[in-house]
């Protein structure tokens, strides 16, 4: 395959870029809308022409047959020869999928049936442990995809939560951190969801020894223990006999629909955690039929291919405006970095292009009274998506939203010092969600999923494989079985 830098469309851009003098930004603004999220950007130099070069860009890099094999199970993780299904995680039952003769929708279904059971029978309050004491929290133990994703919802829907159980994650081996959360618990009453995709995790098994011997009922097990792994043999050597799914197909940091995601499903109730499904599925079909033009995370890509290869931008800051939201950032950090931090492209050769941005950012209220004189004034580069919320239109939080959109994309003068001019030019995605239900925030992950995949495939590189991750791991489990 032809290298990036080498194609027609990668070319014409680069003189694209070069064509407007520094100082002269030329910034337009254009809106577009999908699955309950509407999409405002204001980027410099973003004019027809580069708007259309960029689309021939994808349409260079064949994304629109990527697009579908990533749907229909291809092995688009090429370093492993896997499919990475995330979307089948949330496709509605009676359609059918296959791999390898088997139709992985009705695994699916079957898993979010034990999902229903599950989280009925402790809302309920008829799931008892030993001492047969009604469950009252629920601890997740698990690290990266397995409690980034889960953290997230749990602290975005708190309001919606079952207010007679307590939500609770242990992630690191910090060994205080296991003992700053059991020190306020009741071992009759807690509940343990072990999460670990191999089951062989070094932090998650340290912190689940560590429970068992917390608990310390070897005999009942059952009650107070949840597996959630690919490998149930694994989880049985501890004595874990209650397990669920999750499969080969499916990325770690891409778990969000699973049944990793059991502790959300349990706080909200089933319907409320399908309606969560439902949203990304939406997005998802908005993804796959939409033409580019008109396809939010195509565009979303785009643009960040812009500011990252051609503006010379790589850094993405992302604002929150609502404390729903304040864990998402932390979430598309390890979603973003982990899949698009590469530095060789499928073919095995090094590039001599920018790839994944560096992910910052939080709630913009935080921000305005810390980091965000730098943005204005400082000396580094950076591109920023705004998150918002319509339903909270007229609150000072939206506000401050548009006060800093205003400043970071136009620029002022202070009029009492003239000398102070903030430049302004930066370039923005204003992300307005309709409302903060799990519905629409459903369709807020399935977005930046999407984003990632379409700038993995310009930038011919494997979104789903982490093999820096994964010599770190190895050297830690070499380290402590020498401890």
């Amino acid at each position: 395959m032809v290298q990036l830098t080498q194609m027609n469309s990668w070319k014409e851009l680069e003189r694209h870029s070069h064509y407007y003098p520094a100082n002269h930004a030329k910034t337009i603004s254009q809106t577009l809308s999908g699955a309950n999220i509407t999409l405002e950007y204001t980027t410099p130099y973003i004019d027809d022409i580069t708007t259309n070069l960029l689309l021939q860009l994808a349409y260079e890099c064949q994304l629109e047959s990527m697009i579908e094999a990533l749907f229909l199970g291809e092995k688009v993780n090429t370093a492993e020869r896997k499919p990475a299904l995330h979307t089948a995680l949330r496709m509605p039952c009676h359609e059918t999928l296959f791999i390898n003769g088997r139709n992985i929708i009705s695994d699916v279904s079957d898993a979010q049936e034990q999902m229903r059971e599950i989280s009925n029978k402790i809302r309920a309050g008829q799931w008892l442990g030993y001492s047969n004491k009604p469950i009252t929290d629920i601890v997740n133990i698990g690290i990266g995809g397995s409690q980034l994703g889960p953290a997230f919802c749990i602290h975005a829907f708190a309001e919606q939560a079952i207010s007679s159980l307590a939500y609770h994650f242990i992630s690191d081996i910090d060994p205080i951190a296991f003992t700053r959360i059991t020190n306020k618990l009741n071992p009759e009453t807690t509940l343990f969801i072990i999460s670990s995709k191999s089951f062989t995790t070094t932090e998650t098994l340290y912190n689940l020894k560590k429970a068992l011997a917390w608990v310390n009922q070897p005999k009942d097990i059952e009650k107070h223990f949840i597996a959630i792994t690919a490998y149930t043999e694994r989880a049985n050597e501890f004595g874990i006999k209650n397990t669920l799914p999750i499969w080969d197909w499916v990325g770690g940091r891409y778990s969000i629909c699973s049944a990793i995601n059991l502790i959300t499903c349990i706080a909200v109730g089933f319907e409320a955690f399908s309606e969560f499904l439902q949203g990304a599925y939406e997005m998802d079909e908005h993804f796959r039929h939409t033409p580019f033009r008109h396809n939010l995370p195509v565009q979303l890509a785009l643009l960040g291919i812009w500011t990252n290869n051609f503006l010379k931008i790589h850094q993405l800051l992302l604002l929150t405006y609502g404390s729903h939201l304040d864990y998402f950032t932390s979430y598309i950090q390890q979603l973003d970095m982990e899949s698009n931090g590469k530095s060789f492209d499928k073919q095995g050769r090094a590039v001599n292009y920018a790839t994944g941005p560096i992910i910052w950012g939080g709630s913009a209220n935080q921000a305005q009274h810390s980091y965000y004189q730098l943005l204005c004034q400082g000396t580094h580069r950076i591109a920023v998506d705004l998150i918002s919320v319509s339903s909270h239109h007229g609150l000072p939080i939206n506000q401050l939203c548009l006060a800093q959109k205003e400043s970071l994309s136009e620029g002022f003068y202070d009029r009492h010092n003239p000398n102070s001019f903030v430049p302004g030019a930066i370039p923005i995605n204003h992300i307005r969600l309709k409302d903060n239900s799990p519905r629409t925030l459903g369709s807020l992950i399935a977005l930046y999923e999407h984003k990632i995949y379409v700038q993995s495939i310009i930038w011919h590189i494997n979104a789903f494989d982490q093999p820096g991750v994964e010599s770190s791991k190895r050297l830690l489990n070499k380290s402590m079985s020498y401890a």
